[in-house]
């Protein structure tokens, strides 16, 4: 793993992408945002909320998130508005699913 750039920057945890029809930069943000999160919060509620919270200021729409070790889903989302990834948090995965959905 690369050493931070600046004393300020976060740490990132490992990753993996699972699916994605968003932009580099959207994976890039939601990934910085979720290790913030994970930094800042104990519950996978809070770090849901945050990602959620984070996208609606940061892009346009309205977005949802998702967060947790395990969970199934059926949903309607924007078209290429959907990401899916794991991260590694505490010695366990933490699945993130984040979409946009319609208003």
């Amino acid at each position: 793993m690369a050493e931070p750039q600046d004393e300020n920057e976060v740490p990132q945890r490992p990753c993996k992408l699972i699916s994605s029809d968003l932009s580099q930069e959207h994976y890039s943000a939601a990934l910085g945002f979720c290790n913030t999160a994970l930094d800042n919060f104990t519950t996978e509620k809070d770090v849901a909320t945050s990602l959620k919270k984070e996208f609606d200021t940061l892009y346009t729409g309205t977005w949802q998130c998702i967060v947790g070790s395990c969970f199934g889903c059926s949903l309607t989302h924007k078209t290429k508005a959907v990401m899916h990834f794991q991260i590694e948090h505490t010695n366990s995965i933490l699945y993130v699913l984040l979409f946009q959905s319609e208003e």
